[in-house]
C-alpha cells in the first residue's frame, strides 16, 4: 500500500488538474518513462559495474541520473518541453552509444525500439518523426560506414539491415497509433467545444443564454467590487411580441429575434454583453456604466428600434421595446439587482410600453 501511494505520488507530480489537456498527457509520459528508464538503466549500470564493464556502467548511471533530472524539471518548473527534450535526447544518445559499443554481448541495439514510441508520445507525430529520422540517420551512418570505422562492436550486414527495417516497422506502427490518437483527441476537443457552445449560447440568436449570462454577470460583479467601478444591467422586452407571432407566424417572430440580436450587438460597446434572457427578453450587462449612462443608452436604443424595420416574406415588421434598468452595488446581490430590473421592466409595460424605467 505504501509503495503504491509513493508510485502514484511520483506519477502524478506536476500534472495539473485538466486530464483532457495534451500537456497533461505529455507530463504523465515524462513521469512514467523517467521512472522506468531511471530504474532500468540504474539496475543495468550496477550489473555492468559488477561485471567490470566500466564504460557501459558509467554511461548507464549517467543516463539514469539524466532521467531523474528530466522528472525534477517537470515536477518543480512545469516546463514540459525542457523535461521531454532532456529525457528523449538523452535516450537517443544512450541508444547511439549502445549501437556503437554493442552493449553486453552485442545486444545493445535491441534496445533502440523504444526510441520510436517515446519520441512520438513526448513530441507528437510531426516532431517525433523528425527526431526518429535523425536517430535513423545517425545510427545508419555509424553501422554502415565503410570498414566499420565509426563503430566499436561487430555486426554482420544482415543483422544491420534487419535491425533498421524492424525499427522502421515499429516506427510505422507507432506513428499510425499516434496519428489515430491525435485525430481522436482533436475530434474529442471539437465535440467538447461544440457542447460548450451549445451550453452557453442561444441557438436562435447566437447570443449568450441565461446560464452564460449569469456567469458573465458574476465575473463583472466581482470586477466591479475589486475596481470600484459602476455596473448596470438592463432588461429589455419586445412589446406585443405575441401579436407579431399571431399575425406573421412564429417563423417571422424568430426572424425578428435574430434581427434584433444582431442590431443589439452592433449598438453595444466591446465590453458590453447582451444575452437572450428568455422568450422575447434580452439582458444587457454594462460594465463601467452608471445608472444615468445606462438610461441614456436605453433611450437611444428605444429611438433606433422604432425606426428598425424587419422584412420577412415581403412583410414589413416593426416593434418597440420596454426597458427596466438596475444598478449593481457592493452591498446588493446580483439576484436582488435582477429582481429590481424585472420590476422596473413591468412598470414600463404597465405604464404603456415603449419606455424606460429605473429601479427605485
Amino acid at each position: 500500500m505504501i509503495v503504491r501511494r509513493l508510485l502514484l505520488a511520483y506519477f502524478k507530480a506536476g500534472l495539473g488538474d485538466n486530464k483532457y489537456d495534451d500537456s497533461y498527457r505529455r507530463a504523465l509520459v515524462v513521469n512514467i518513462f523517467s521512472f522506468v528508464g531511471m530504474s532500468i538503466t540504474f539496475a543495468m549500470g550496477v550489473v555492468a559495474f559488477v561485471q567490470t564493464n566500466w564504460p557501459l556502467g558509467l554511461t548507464l548511471l549517467i543516463a539514469s541520473s539524466v532521467y531523474l533530472v528530466g522528472y525534477l524539471i517537470q515536477k518543480y518548473t512545469g516546463n514540459i518541453d525542457l523535461s521531454s527534450n532532456t529525457i528523449l535526447y538523452s535516450l537517443i544518445i544512450l541508444m547511439v552509444y549502445l549501437v556503437y559499443s554493442g552493449g553486453v554481448s552485442n545486444t545493445g541495439p535491441l534496445w533502440i525500439f523504444m526510441v520510436a514510441p517515446v519520441a512520438l508520445f513526448l513530441h507528437g507525430l510531426k516532431r517525433g518523426l523528425w527526431d526518429i529520422a535523425l536517430f535513423v540517420i545517425i545510427t545508419s551512418v555509424i553501422m554502415f560506414y565503410p570498414g566499420d570505422a565509426l563503430i566499436s562492436a561487430s555486426y554482420d550486414s544482415d543483422f544491420k539491415v534487419r535491425l533498421i527495417l524492424s525499427f522502421l516497422t515499429v516506427t510505422f506502427l507507432s506513428s499510425f497509433y499516434e496519428y489515430s490518437r491525435e485525430k481522436s483527441f482533436d475530434d474529442a476537443v471539437k465535440i467538447s467545444k461544440e457542447f460548450e457552445r451549445l451550453a452557453k449560447y442561444d441557438p436562435l440568436t447566437k447570443l449568450s443564454n441565461r446560464r452564460d449570462a449569469m456567469d458573465k454577470i458574476q465575473h463583472e460583479y466581482n470586477r466591479m467590487k475589486r475596481n470600484d467601478e459602476p455596473l448596470s444591467i438592463m432588461l429589455a422586452d419586445i412589446d406585443h411580441f405575441k401579436e407579431i407571432n399571431d399575425e406573421y407566424g412564429h417563423d417571422a417572430g424568430d426572424y425578428v429575434l435574430m434581427s434584433l440580436a444582431g442590431f443589439f450587438k452592433n449598438q453595444c460597446r466591446s465590453q458590453d454583453i447582451v444575452a437572450r434572457w428568455g422568450g422575447e427578453e434580452f439582458l444587457f450587462i454594462l460594465p463601467q456604466t452608471d445608472i444615468e449612462q445606462a438610461q441614456h443608452f436605453a433611450n437611444k436604443l428605444l429611438e433606433k428600434v422604432r425606426w428598425h424595420r424587419v422584412i420577412y416574406n415581403r412583410a414589413d415588421i416593426s416593434c418597440t421595446l420596454s426597458f427596466g434598468i438596475s444598478h449593481l452595488h457592493k452591498d446588493t446581490s446580483i439576484e436582488q439587482s435582477l429582481r429590481e430590473a424585472d420590476i422596473a421592466l413591468y412598470q414600463a409595460k404597465n405604464a404603456g410600453r415603449d419606455q424606460v424605467r429605473i429601479a427605485q
